[in-house]
């Protein structure tokens, strides 16, 4: 058997990060079985479109490398790849079902159903359709198909049946057909319902596995129901566990803004975001954390899936991006910056581009280690680029570090001057600046701290910043002199 999974979202929304999980999950099944993975946009509810979501889905996977093997951007022969664009293709398949005696034209209005579900409420009753048109004669239907009344086609659901399902990760499920609807296959407006489309599409396109969340369980019987309609051998099913936010309920959108766009947008590298939400749900049989694409294609299983949902939890995605970025060597690194900065904001990447490479590169080599995201950068390298226009005294000032006034400031930020003055050129490494700075430290009886506290506020000027012997290995020995020049010049 060729393995094909498919993602078949509807654009209702912007690609969230369970649904990002969903297609990294067929990709890596349908790469580790050398089969194909295919993407379908399931529009057939044209109200509830949302204006660009195809747009964006498209973007963000190819912006996390999970691009699939056909589909709207890379047709083969199982398209159209919009449900919107094979109408006609459903409508022949409906026919079938209709000579068959599968399902039945269905002529109850809106406002007989509403009353229907309203009476059933009341009653404490399951709101089911109660089978009023199921019976109805041939030439009744066809009569008011000739008035042109408004109209669904139902699934006729057999009778006093079991209908079961084996579940790669939940094992057998089974459902008797009394707590199962006729469902609405075919609108009045002429659209298909998703269930019947999925159907049609999925077999049509040979789809294999249909790997997707546990909220299609209760659906899935009367899939099942559809494929026996037609006598279509059915695909494998596997139901992936919920998202879980911190409340230990579904993750929502309701909750926080969970679009893959806006993790992307906050500078996370496509590769931690792939490799943490592979591992929500899934156990790799092993204590490491951290898995290349290739890596994850080899071991991922989905018997290897759990049942139950995993937290989502950023500080978590916080660590693997700095895991990354820090393992990262900085050519690459800085490709990947660039790269983000063209789609997120082109005026600093221009203002970089106007800087010496090397130079922003050994800046992105010393803090990669630092950065929990990209989007970082910016706000902890404004100082490089720029001399601190004000000197707070206060910030030099560091009673805990035994460095109780500007008397004590200015002795060490002197003695720092003297000391690069000293050098006849830049330093090779930030290993030769410890060499000559500790030694100098030592020399003069004190702690690193005490004398390195004032340097590194008077080159940065910030409470928080790489430190003083990384500065100055950044900023080099000129600029290092010009700025403590400065600052024993305001504490005079």
């Amino acid at each position: 058997m060729t393995v094909v999974t498919r993602f078949a979202p509807s654009p209702t929304w912007y690609l969230h990060i369970w649904s990002l999980r969903t297609v990294l999950y067929n990709y890596l099944y349908s790469k580790k079985n050398n089969g194909k993975f295919m993407l379908r946009v399931e529009d057939t509810d044209q109200s509830r479109l949302v204006e660009g979501s195809v747009e964006n889905l498209l973007l963000v996977l190819a912006s996390v490398w999970l691009i699939p093997d056909e589909g709207p951007n890379n047709p083969g022969d199982k398209g159209p790849y919009f449900q919107s664009e094979r109408l006609d293709i459903y409508n022949e398949h409906m026919k079938t079902l209709l000579e068959k005696d599968k399902a039945y034209h269905c002529f109850c209005s809106s406002e007989r159903l509403d009353e229907l579900r309203a009476e059933q409420k009341d009653l404490w009753l399951p709101t089911r359709y109660d089978g009023n048109c199921r019976f109805m004669e041939a030439f009744e239907v066809q009569k008011k198909l000739d008035e042109g009344c408004s109209h669904t086609i139902r699934l006729k659901v057999p009778k006093n049946k079991k209908v079961s399902f084996q579940d790669m990760i939940r094992g057998k499920i089974e459902v008797d057909t009394k707590d199962i609807d006729d469902q609405v296959l075919m609108k009045s407006d002429g659209f298909p319902t998703y269930h019947f489309a999925v159907i049609v599409d999925d077999h049509l396109m040979e789809v294999s596995h249909v790997i997707r969340g546990e909220e299609w369980v209760p659906s899935t019987p009367k899939h099942v129901l559809i494929y026996e309609a037609f006598e279509w051998e059915q695909p494998i099913f596997a139901h992936l566990p919920l998202l879980l936010g911190k409340s230990k309920k579904k993750l929502s959108k309701r909750e926080w803004d969970v679009s893959v766009e806006s993790f992307l947008e906050k500078w996370y590298l496509p590769e931690a975001i792939l490799n943490y939400i592979s591992l929500l749900g899934w156990n790799p049989k092993t204590t490491e954390e951290i898995f290349s694409m290739n890596e994850l294609i080899q071991r991922f299983e989905l018997s290897d899936v759990h049942k139950s949902g995993a937290v989502f939890e950023e500080e978590r995605l916080e660590w693997f991006n700095t895991k990354y970025m820090s393992s990262m060597d900085t050519d690459t690194l800085y490709n990947k910056l660039m790269t983000y900065l063209r789609r997120y904001d082109n005026t600093f990447k221009e203002f970089l581009e106007s800087q010496d490479e090397s130079y922003v590169k050994t800046i992105l080599s010393e803090l990669k280690t630092r950065l929990r995201r990209l989007s970082e950068f910016r706000e902890l390298t404004d100082f490089f680029f720029e001399n601190p226009t004000d000197t707070d005294t206060e910030l030099l000032i560091n009673p805990k570090m035994k460095i109780p006034d500007l008397a004590t400031v200015r002795k060490w930020l002197e003695l720092t001057k003297v000391i690069l003055e000293k050098q006849k050129s830049n330093f090779e490494s930030i290993d030769q600046i410890k060499e000559v700075f500790i030694a100098e430290i030592k020399a003069a009886e004190m702690k690193n701290g005490q004398v390195l506290w004032p340097v590194r506020v008077a080159l940065s000027m910030k409470k928080f910043s790489p430190g003083a012997l990384e500065l100055l290995y950044i900023l080099w020995r000129e600029k290092s002199i010009e700025r403590i020049s400065k600052v024993l010049k305001d504490i005079s």
